[in-house]
């Protein structure tokens, strides 16, 4: 009896180890190159020798910080392409790449994507000076995991979603099948104690417009979600109109750590 059970001890430590290496393959799609050091704003955050590659744009010590955390398949500097408008308005936007992506150096993973997400902040709080309350933080699609976990993590002004789901593998199994559920911002957003403002599109075929609404619901006051008719995972602002996504944001912002 007790090599049986200790059989199965084994054979469970065997699959929580090959579901969490089949849950990152799934989970991450690094894109490197596109850029270097030579790119206009990037900066290099890490520490103890291990590179974190950010960027920012706009002044260095604008009205707030927007912090956008983004998606997969795609690096920082494509993802902050819309926000640099935001720049022009007076934020400074920081993004920053997950280990394994753009200049990052490891490979990527949840712990990582925290750490790294983590580094900037304490960066714009610790270098350039930023009041914890004038830091929004912003997370699209995978995104999300790291900006919720930081919102329920460390005091922020406010907590913008794009395209967020229950947690990673949900989005593939629809409910939980493994040990490990990376990324679990249905337990994290119970915790987030700023504003939440969240964009989802009807027409998501990544992650269900339905996932997004019950991950609103778990959310607490004060809260807006915003519907964008006819959206898909890639288009939101787009479809929403680009200034009108871009006013949603800064008037959030604005109004955030009031």
């Amino acid at each position: 009896m007790k090599k049986i059970f200790i059989g199965l001890l084994a054979l469970g430590a065997l699959f929580e180890i090959a579901g969490c290496c089949l849950v990152n393959a799934m989970m991450f799609h690094p894109v490197k190159g596109g850029y270097d050091e030579s790119l206009a704003g990037y900066v290099d955050i890490g520490t103890n020798g291990v590179r974190i590659a950010a960027m920012t744009v706009g002044p260095e010590r604008g009205k707030k910080a927007i912090i956008r955390c983004h998606g997969n398949a795609e690096d920082m500097f494509g993802s902050i392409w819309l926000l640099r408008e935001l720049a022009d308005r007076g934020y400074m936007v920081a993004s920053v790449e997950y280990p394994g992506y753009g200049l990052s150096d490891g490979e990527p993973d949840e712990a990582g994507c925290y750490r790294n997400v983590h580094r900037l902040y304490d960066w714009l709080v610790e270098e350039r000076g930023f009041n914890p309350g004038d830091i929004i933080v912003d997370g699209f699609s995978i995104g999300t995991g790291p900006a919720t976990e930081l919102a329920a993590t460390k005091p922020v002004g406010g907590l913008v979603l794009e395209a967020a789901f229950l947690s990673a593998p949900r989005v593939v199994t629809r409910v939980r099948l493994l040990p490990m559920d990376p990324f679990p911002n249905l337990v994290n957003i119970k915790n987030v104690k700023c504003p939440v403002l969240q964009f989802h599109g009807t027409a998501d075929g990544i992650i269900p417009f339905e996932d997004g609404k019950e991950l609103f619901g778990l959310a607490p006051e004060p809260k807006r979600f915003v519907t964008v008719e006819g959206a898909g995972h890639n288009n939101l602002a787009l479809v929403y109109g680009p200034d009108a996504y871009l006013d949603a944001i800064e008037a959030f912002a604005e109004g955030a750590s009031k």
